[in-house]
């Protein structure tokens, strides 16, 4: 992965996890929000899950079972480690599986791991080569140019979320 692939990818994830969690939020309790750690329109942690997910499981994308057993111990492992940071660090639980069957300190569980396996699946075979096919169709200067843009409003993100 290049740089522009690397950073496409994790402000696309990013993203989408926030439309993703802004509408589980919705379906659950009928209200409209997002209750990630940062404020504004990126969830790092999908963007983070995305780069682990292709630069450790892209080279088992023609063998999908191995691909579908891996993705879901490493989507299980990444979000058991990032609930156990949050807390130890921040003092946050951002999700909490307690009332789900199988799950590890309310930080994992089954189902959540199968989602983000189903997730997975979605990066490896569509975004993730969407991304490497789009990006050779843009100028490098518009590219540069988007990267740059979206660092910025990633940067005022961190800098608003500090300031909570």
């Amino acid at each position: 992965m290049d740089i522009v692939e690397i950073g496409l990818l994790f402000y696309i994830s990013s993203f989408i996890g926030f439309i993703y969690e802004f509408i589980l939020n919705y379906y659950f309790t009928h209200k409209f929000y997002s209750h990630g750690f940062f404020k504004g329109c990126f969830l790092p942690i999908y963007g983070i899950g995305s780069l682990l997910i292709v630069t450790f499981l892209n080279k088992y994308q023609n063998n999908f079972l191995k691909f579908i057993i891996y993705a879901f111990f490493l989507t299980g492992t990444f979000e058991y480690i990032s609930g156990i940071l949050l807390l130890k660090i921040f003092k946050m639980r951002l999700w909490d599986y307690t009332n789900y069957s199988f799950n590890i300190n309310g930080l994992v569980c089954p189902l959540s791991a199968l989602c983000f396996t189903l997730g997975s699946i979605l990066i490896i075979y569509y975004l993730y080569p969407f991304i490497k096919k789009t990006i050779n169709k843009i100028n490098k200067k518009v590219l540069n140019s988007l990267l740059f843009i979206l660092n910025g409003v990633f940067c005022y993100n961190i800098i608003a979320t500090l300031k909570k």
